[in-house]
């Protein structure tokens, strides 16, 4: 347990020696307009209801609580007078101490409810004894003197937090007030238009009828209590599936970069397509959900190949029918690695078809024209381009001018042509570095994705991902 800062006991110590002396005080009070026996049941009565106010008490916004733990107190303000009015404050303030774990605030906590009440309860008594008002009809002498009172009550309680605040904190009296001052003018008014409310009530038909009345308020403020606590539970699964998310990306990734350790070519050629598909995407003004999805897409499009042999991941020659069969297999395989991974089950889908062509000539499925999903169209133009672009042990790489022509020459069989255009288009104003795919590298390619996903943290929809088709030069390319 912390230290209490010396300055803050002597506060709360203070505090305390006040509100006994005030209750010492008082204690002889009970000479009020009602007799002393239904003065002490009123008391008692309000006391329990602002007890169950209390443990109702739930914040829904930073610096907002919603509680009917104050109306009670007002009530006791306005008809009870101060002995029994603190008498109220101190259960309420006693009953929330058992959730302290210091008793310094503990004991500060209850001073904070009983001065407040006493100070509004001679505010209230003085202005009763000015105007003359009868409290057992309804005036607007009566309701305005119970507006001054409550005003009083909450800026007594707030200044000796700002107060407890300055010793236990450090912190700023002003800086305090400019935090809490909007909330507090919006809670006052809203709780002194309530507490009028029942106050007039009360004047009219008595405690039962009061009593009555918290019933549904109690029961509102329960299920409001209820509705907060859902939104904060949805709130923290969320958390937990974007920690979840990130957790997954990371180990996608280093499965990509565990297969760069047997082709060290995997890593720069998944950063690179990932780099062109994400480009594209922005060229066609699509939504930054998809955009990102579809550089994911790109950035693990090639997991698969992990259980590939190196024989063949290396071989300078041409494949045999047995090794293409291994090669046809990687799409599938890291389709199927995706979609174990929640998050990751529609780009499975696009990282499933992203070796199909448009004339049915691809694999694993050899789907056709619109079967092929949209994305897997652009991961295969990017795909093939840097392919060819790129060095390999098969093939040496030509420039992005010869490899764009022979795009081009696939367009409308193999590739989709809108999307080798706007390959061209975004190559156009780019630096050789760019052309060519060496301007990014994977840990920069995969710390954008997973910033990007982090802070949107949006689940990707299977109606994003349809349509789809991919370029099929060796089927070693991508």
């Amino acid at each position: 347990m912390a230290k209490e800062p010396r300055d803050f006991k002597l506060l709360a110590g203070a505090a305390l020696a006040v509100s006994a002396s005030l209750f010492f005080f008082e204690c002889g009070a009970f000479n009020f307009h009602l007799p002393p026996r239904a003065l002490l049941w009123d008391a008692l009565l309000l006391a329990a209801l602002a007890v169950i106010g209390e443990q109702l008490s739930v914040e829904f916004a930073e610096g907002m609580t919603l509680t009917a733990s104050n109306l009670p107190i007002l009530l006791a303000v306005m008809f009870l007078g101060p002995a029994p009015t603190i008498m109220v404050a101190a259960v309420v303030g006693a009953w929330g101490s058992w959730k302290e774990s210091s008793i310094t605030v503990a004991c500060f906590n209850v001073s904070n409810f009983v001065i407040p009440a006493f100070l509004s309860s001679a505010v209230f008594a003085y202005l009763h004894g000015l105007f003359g008002f009868n409290l057992d009809h309804v005036a607007w002498s009566l309701l305005l003197a119970g507006a001054v009172a409550n005003t009083v009550h909450e800026l007594s309680n707030l200044g000796l937090l700002s107060i407890a605040g300055k010793f236990k904190y450090e912190r700023g009296i002003a800086r305090f007030w400019r935090g809490e001052a909007l909330p507090f003018i919006r809670s006052l008014g809203i709780l002194t238009a309530l507490g009028l409310t029942v106050a007039a009530l009360y004047a009219s038909a008595g405690i039962r009828a009061v009593f009555l009345l918290f019933i549904p308020l109690f029961a509102a403020q329960y299920m409001f209590k209820l509705l907060v606590r859902e939104k904060e539970h949805v709130a923290k699964q969320k958390e937990l599936s974007d920690q979840y998310l990130e957790m997954n990306i990371g180990l996608a990734a280093a499965m990509v970069v565990l297969l760069d350790s047997k082709d060290e070519s995997t890593a720069s050629h998944s950063a690179a397509v990932a780099m062109f598909c994400r480009d594209i995407a922005i060229g066609l003004e699509w939504p930054e959900a998809d955009v990102e999805a579809l550089h994911l897409a790109g950035l693990l499009h090639d997991l698969g190949k992990v259980g590939t042999p190196d024989a063949i991941l290396q071989k300078d020659g041409a494949l045999n029918d047995e090794e293409w069969e291994f090669i046809r297999e990687h799409p599938v395989k890291g389709a199927e690695v995706l979609a174990n991974l929640a998050a990751y089950r529609n780009v499975a889908d696009v990282v499933k078809c992203h070796h199909e062509r448009l004339d049915g000539t691809g694999y694993p499925n050899g789907a056709v024209a619109d079967e092929i999903p949209e994305m897997s169209k652009i991961l295969a133009v990017a795909d093939t381009y840097h392919a060819m672009t790129s060095d390999r042990p098969y093939h040496s790489a030509i420039s992005s001018f010869e490899a764009l022509k022979e795009l081009r020459r696939l367009a409308g069989t193999k590739l989709d042509s809108r999307y080798i255009e706007m390959l061209a288009n975004v190559l156009r104003d780019k630096d050789l570095s760019y052309r060519d795919g060496t301007s990014t590298d994977f840990m920069d390619e995969y710390r954008r994705g997973r910033i990007n996903l982090r802070l949107r943290g949006k689940t990707l929809r299977a109606t994003d991902f349809t349509g789809g088709a991919e370029v099929r030069e060796d089927p070693r390319v991508g």
